[in-house]
């Protein structure tokens, strides 16, 4: 196993992980991964959700401990970690995919918790601010230290996070998908940063579910499947095509469903000059048999419109008329008895219950379907679990698994459950794929085809261009508030979609 490890990569690693294991129970996470780091270099960690990518950063950040295996730091071997402070000792920090602060302390106060400069036991606030005042002037950031952190924007307390690893003199960085929340500026910021970090000779573990982030970001990568490693790779060493075939253990050929032509114009949902406080005379219809995009920048106010249709936010004037006929939508619950489902784009916050199980979560929506005199029939809600878990080839040993114990893309697969179980007439989908791999994103494609084609209504809000371009038959563009533009199939591409957007 000594040559397991490219032969092209010539550098010196800082960090050798070898013959990684990490058992859960009779669960295998981690069955013998490798991976190493190198001082101003940055290792892509690419896999499928589920692969055991954040559980073999969260054993090299300190949150978990190994079963077994070898971690080398700096020529020496070291053992398990006991906790996240002793890793961080030695100079490993990680900014997590959902970010770990205190939204009800100012951001001086959330880099320091912990590691306050004091003296005979008071706080040395000035000291503090010159410290950090300093990290912000080399990442050329401009936030207020006196800001809290709930006021800021996800990509404003990344970099908060990226000042506090700095700050903490962190040799190695990971950065678990930092550009799933992002607009394409803010992720084009961040990874202006890591360059300027890799010229302070920082080591970064990125991961990432957009394999078009690779190449413009990673100088190598390494490859996990199923808890097993794949192999380490200099970047330009595979294509696009071969990373997926190696990550998912099959090829695929075609990345969105073939579109269906569509002549029928049947309208199903149609909604006319509806205004708030968010959007101002929105008008659109929705055909039978079709997709429907939204597309638009950060700030556009597309999640916005459709919590406002659906009645999470009250609406100042307009209609909205469900197969001809008006509804009155005053709550979320109102809106899915009348059969128009929302899927967050938020679904640790907004959409699942992560210390409950698949079980529960699954049937949620649809409890009026499996309950008889006001109690739950449990074998109907098991059947009901155990039918979604294999259609949405959900991972996992049991329906009883706890929610927020799943990766990623497993969790979005729950959501997804728990939307489709409540057999819904119109399905909205609000960032459907954010932090999904390669393969689960067809997967979930196919889902959403497959509701069409049983004559539910959808509608995707999506931030990804290709995904709205792959998948929709029209596309609405939003700015402002305001739908600037409607591009039917035949005209849509990047640039016409952008050019409405701006």
């Amino acid at each position: 196993m000594e040559n397991i490890f490219n032969n092209q990569i010539k550098n010196q690693p800082l960090l050798i992980l070898k013959n990684i294991k990490k058992n859960f129970g009779n669960v295998n996470a981690l069955k013998g991964v490798y991976l190493r780091a190198f001082n101003g270099k940055v290792m892509g960690i690419l896999g499928e959700n589920g692969a055991g990518k954040s559980t073999l950063m969260n054993v090299l950040s300190g949150v978990i401990q190994k079963s077994s295996g070898e971690l080398i730091w700096n020529n020496k071997t070291l053992n398990n970690f006991k906790n996240v402070k002793e890793a961080e000792r030695i100079g490993i920090s990680i900014i997590h995919q959902e970010i770990a602060c205190f939204n009800d302390m100012n951001v001086l106060d959330n880099i320091y918790a912990g590691h306050e400069i004091s003296c005979l036991g008071f706080i040395n606030y000035s000291k503090q601010r010159k410290k950090v005042k300093e990290i912000f002037k080399l990442l050329r950031l401009e936030i207020d230290l006196g800001s809290m952190m709930n006021s800021l924007t996800i990509a404003e307390q990344q970099m908060v996070e990226i000042a506090k690893a700095i700050l903490r003199k962190s040799k190695l960085i990971i950065f678990d998908e930092p550009t799933s929340s992002l607009s394409k500026s803010e992720a084009e910021v961040l990874f202006e940063v890591i360059q300027k970090l890799k010229k302070e000779d920082i080591a970064i573990c990125y991961i990432s579910h957009k394999l078009e982030e690779i190449p413009i970001i990673c100088d190598f990568i390494t490859i996990i499947r199923d808890g097993n490693f794949i192999g380490e790779y200099t970047v330009n060493e595979l294509n696009e095509d071969e990373i997926i075939s190696k990550m998912v253990g099959r090829e695929i050929n075609e990345k969105y469903p073939l579109k269906d032509h569509i002549d029928n114009k049947e309208i199903i949902l149609e909604v006319e000059e509806l205004s708030n406080s968010f959007v101002k005379n929105i008008n659109f219809k929705l055909y039978k048999n079709e997709i429907l995009g939204f597309s638009g920048l950060v700030g556009a106010q597309r999640t916005e419109l459709f919590k406002s249709l659906i009645g999470f936010y009250p609406i100042t004037t307009g209609k909205v008329l469900l197969n001809n006929k008006q509804v009155y939508l005053k709550s979320v619950g109102s809106s899915i008895k009348k059969g128009i489902y929302y899927v967050t784009e938020d679904r640790k916050n907004d959409g699942l219950l992560l210390n409950e199980s698949i079980r529960k979560n699954i049937s949620l929506s649809s409890l009026d379907k499996i309950s008889r005199f006001g109690f739950i029939d449990f074998s109907k809600e098991k059947k009901l679990a155990r039918n979604y878990i294999k259609k949405m080839s959900i991972k996992t040993l049991s329906p009883e698994t706890f929610v927020g114990t799943m990766s990623g893309g497993n969790q979005q697969k729950v959501l997804l459950a728990k939307a489709f179980a409540a057999e819904p007439k119109i399905m909205i989908f609000d960032e459907p794929t954010r932090g999904v791999d390669v393969g689960s994103r067809r997967e979930i494609y196919d889902l959403i085809y497959e509701a069409k084609r049983n004559g539910i209504g959808v509608i995707v809000i999506s931030s990804d261009l290709p995904e709205v371009i792959g998948l929709c038959n029209r596309v609405m563009v939003m700015k402002s508030g305001k739908i600037t533009n409607i591009i039917n199939g035949d005209s849509l591409s990047p640039d016409e979609i952008m050019k409405y957007s701006i």
